[in-house]
Protein backbone atom coordinates (compact mmCIF):
# COMPACT_ATOMS: atom_id res chain seq x y z
CA UNK A 1 0.00 0.00 0.00
CA UNK A 2 1.30 3.48 -0.81
CA UNK A 3 1.28 6.58 1.38
CA UNK A 4 -1.96 7.88 -0.13
CA UNK A 5 -3.70 4.57 0.59
CA UNK A 6 -2.33 4.54 4.15
CA UNK A 7 -3.66 8.04 4.78
CA UNK A 8 -7.06 7.26 3.27
CA UNK A 9 -7.31 4.14 5.47
CA UNK A 10 -7.22 6.23 8.67
CA UNK A 11 -10.81 6.62 9.87
CA UNK A 12 -11.94 10.25 9.66
CA UNK A 13 -13.32 10.19 13.21
CA UNK A 14 -9.89 9.13 14.51
CA UNK A 15 -8.19 12.05 12.74
CA UNK A 16 -10.71 14.48 14.21
CA UNK A 17 -10.02 13.32 17.79
CA UNK A 18 -6.39 14.44 17.58
CA UNK A 19 -5.13 10.97 18.51
CA UNK A 20 -2.89 10.62 15.46
CA UNK A 21 0.54 12.25 15.45
CA UNK A 22 3.69 12.08 13.34
CA UNK A 23 7.19 11.20 14.54
CA UNK A 24 10.48 11.29 12.65
CA UNK A 25 12.44 8.08 12.08
CA UNK A 26 16.09 8.16 10.91
CA UNK A 27 18.19 5.34 9.48
CA UNK A 28 21.96 5.86 9.30
CA UNK A 29 23.92 3.09 7.59
CA UNK A 30 27.23 3.41 9.43
CA UNK A 31 29.84 1.03 8.00
CA UNK A 32 30.28 -1.06 11.16
CA UNK A 33 26.99 -0.54 12.96
CA UNK A 34 23.84 0.74 11.17
CA UNK A 35 21.55 2.73 13.49
CA UNK A 36 17.83 3.40 13.60
CA UNK A 37 16.52 6.13 15.85
CA UNK A 38 13.42 8.24 16.32
CA UNK A 39 12.64 11.62 17.87
CA UNK A 40 10.78 10.22 20.86
CA UNK A 41 11.59 8.45 24.12
CA UNK A 42 12.19 4.71 24.46
CA UNK A 43 12.38 1.95 21.88
CA UNK A 44 9.79 1.71 19.13
CA UNK A 45 8.93 -1.24 16.88
CA UNK A 46 8.03 0.00 13.38
CA UNK A 47 8.09 -1.94 10.09
CA UNK A 48 9.76 -4.91 11.76
CA UNK A 49 12.71 -2.84 13.02
CA UNK A 50 13.57 -1.50 16.47
CA UNK A 51 14.13 2.28 16.58
CA UNK A 52 15.89 3.83 19.60
CA UNK A 53 14.45 7.01 21.07
CA UNK A 54 16.80 9.99 21.26
CA UNK A 55 14.21 12.67 22.14
CA UNK A 56 15.76 16.04 21.31
CA UNK A 57 19.43 15.02 21.77
CA UNK A 58 19.97 15.04 18.00
CA UNK A 59 18.68 17.92 15.89
CA UNK A 60 17.76 17.79 12.20
CA UNK A 61 17.87 20.84 9.95
CA UNK A 62 14.87 21.78 7.85
CA UNK A 63 14.29 19.67 4.75
CA UNK A 64 13.74 22.20 2.00
CA UNK A 65 11.74 21.41 -1.10
CA UNK A 66 11.36 23.53 -4.21
CA UNK A 67 9.81 23.30 -7.62
CA UNK A 68 13.28 23.50 -9.14
CA UNK A 69 15.23 20.36 -9.93
CA UNK A 70 17.68 21.06 -7.10
CA UNK A 71 17.91 20.24 -3.40
CA UNK A 72 19.60 21.63 -0.32
CA UNK A 73 21.72 19.53 2.05
CA UNK A 74 20.36 18.35 5.39
CA UNK A 75 22.42 18.38 8.58
CA UNK A 76 22.26 16.64 11.93
CA UNK A 77 23.57 18.24 15.12
CA UNK A 78 24.56 16.76 18.46
CA UNK A 79 25.77 18.45 21.62
CA UNK A 80 28.98 16.63 22.55
CA UNK A 81 31.73 16.30 25.13
CA UNK A 82 35.40 16.36 24.17
CA UNK A 83 35.52 12.54 24.48
CA UNK A 84 32.55 12.17 22.10
CA UNK A 85 34.27 14.43 19.57
CA UNK A 86 37.48 12.38 19.81
CA UNK A 87 35.52 9.14 19.32
CA UNK A 88 33.68 10.60 16.32
CA UNK A 89 36.89 11.79 14.68
CA UNK A 90 38.35 8.29 15.04
CA UNK A 91 35.27 6.73 13.42
CA UNK A 92 34.79 9.28 10.62
CA UNK A 93 35.65 6.73 7.91
CA UNK A 94 32.53 4.72 8.84
CA UNK A 95 30.32 7.70 7.92
CA UNK A 96 31.42 9.27 4.63
CA UNK A 97 29.36 8.23 1.61
CA UNK A 98 27.02 6.00 3.61
CA UNK A 99 23.22 6.07 3.26
CA UNK A 100 20.95 8.17 5.47
CA UNK A 101 17.15 8.20 5.29
CA UNK A 102 14.62 10.33 7.16
CA UNK A 103 11.07 8.99 7.40
CA UNK A 104 7.79 10.21 8.78
CA UNK A 105 5.57 7.76 10.65
CA UNK A 106 2.01 8.31 11.84
CA UNK A 107 0.98 6.90 15.25
CA UNK A 108 -2.04 6.48 17.47
CA UNK A 109 -1.03 8.58 20.49
CA UNK A 110 -3.55 7.16 22.97
CA UNK A 111 -4.47 3.58 23.77
CA UNK A 112 -7.98 2.32 23.04
CA UNK A 113 -9.65 -1.09 22.70
CA UNK A 114 -8.20 -1.66 19.22
CA UNK A 115 -4.77 -0.03 19.44
CA UNK A 116 -2.05 0.47 22.07
CA UNK A 117 -0.49 3.90 22.51
CA UNK A 118 2.18 4.68 19.89
CA UNK A 119 0.90 2.01 17.55
CA UNK A 120 2.03 2.80 13.96
CA UNK A 121 -0.62 3.90 11.47
CA UNK A 122 0.32 2.84 7.95
CA UNK A 123 3.89 2.56 6.68
CA UNK A 124 6.83 4.95 7.11
CA UNK A 125 7.12 7.50 4.28
CA UNK A 126 10.43 8.98 3.14
CA UNK A 127 11.13 12.69 3.61
CA UNK A 128 14.81 12.53 2.59
CA UNK A 129 17.23 9.91 1.24
CA UNK A 130 20.87 10.72 0.64
CA UNK A 131 24.43 10.13 1.79
CA UNK A 132 26.32 11.20 4.88
CA UNK A 133 29.19 13.46 3.91
CA UNK A 134 31.22 15.93 5.98
CA UNK A 135 31.49 15.76 9.76
CA UNK A 136 32.46 19.01 11.47
CA UNK A 137 33.26 19.75 15.10
CA UNK A 138 33.30 22.76 17.34
CA UNK A 139 34.32 23.13 20.95
CA UNK A 140 34.15 26.17 23.18
CA UNK A 141 35.01 26.21 26.85
CA UNK A 142 35.33 23.09 28.95
CA UNK A 143 31.92 21.53 28.41
CA UNK A 144 30.35 22.99 25.25
CA UNK A 145 31.02 21.00 22.13
CA UNK A 146 29.02 20.02 19.09
CA UNK A 147 29.19 17.60 16.20
CA UNK A 148 27.51 18.37 12.88
CA UNK A 149 26.97 15.89 10.05
CA UNK A 150 26.15 17.24 6.57
CA UNK A 151 24.12 14.98 4.28
CA UNK A 152 23.46 15.37 0.59
CA UNK A 153 20.35 14.15 -1.22
CA UNK A 154 20.24 12.67 -4.68
CA UNK A 155 19.46 16.02 -6.34
CA UNK A 156 22.20 17.99 -4.55
CA UNK A 157 25.09 18.93 -6.89
CA UNK A 158 23.34 17.37 -9.86
CA UNK A 159 25.62 19.01 -12.36
CA UNK A 160 28.79 17.31 -11.11
CA UNK A 161 29.80 13.63 -11.10
CA UNK A 162 28.67 11.20 -9.82
CA UNK A 163 25.23 12.84 -9.57
CA UNK A 164 25.47 14.52 -12.96
CA UNK A 165 23.69 11.64 -14.64
CA UNK A 166 20.67 13.78 -15.47
CA UNK A 167 22.52 16.48 -17.39
CA UNK A 168 22.34 16.96 -21.13
CA UNK A 169 26.11 16.74 -21.68
CA UNK A 170 26.40 13.49 -19.69
CA UNK A 171 23.48 11.96 -21.56
CA UNK A 172 24.90 12.93 -24.96
CA UNK A 173 28.29 11.47 -24.03
CA UNK A 174 26.57 8.16 -23.28
CA UNK A 175 24.17 8.25 -26.25
CA UNK A 176 25.10 10.65 -29.03
CA UNK A 177 22.10 12.31 -30.61
CA UNK A 178 19.90 11.78 -27.54
CA UNK A 179 17.91 14.98 -26.95
CA UNK A 180 15.87 13.81 -23.95
CA UNK A 181 17.60 16.04 -21.40
CA UNK A 182 18.46 19.12 -23.43
CA UNK A 183 15.81 21.24 -21.68
CA UNK A 184 16.80 20.28 -18.12
CA UNK A 185 18.91 23.40 -17.59
CA UNK A 186 16.12 25.61 -18.91
CA UNK A 187 13.68 24.20 -16.36
CA UNK A 188 16.01 24.19 -13.34
CA UNK A 189 14.68 27.54 -12.13
CA UNK A 190 11.36 27.31 -13.96
CA UNK A 191 8.05 27.16 -12.15
CA UNK A 192 5.32 25.17 -13.88
CA UNK A 193 2.07 27.05 -14.16
CA UNK A 194 -0.94 24.76 -14.13
CA UNK A 195 -4.12 25.98 -15.81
Amino acid sequence: MGLRDDLLAIPDDLLRTGRVSEATLVFMDFKDNPRRWWTGIGDLDVAGELWSGVSDLISISDIETTYAATAQPVSFGLAATEKMIDDTQAAESTVHGRTVAIFGQLFYTQADLDHPAWHPVGSPFAHFVGTMEKVSYSFSGLEKGSISLACEGLFYRRTTPPRGLLTDSDQKSRSSGDRGLELVTKYTEYETRWL
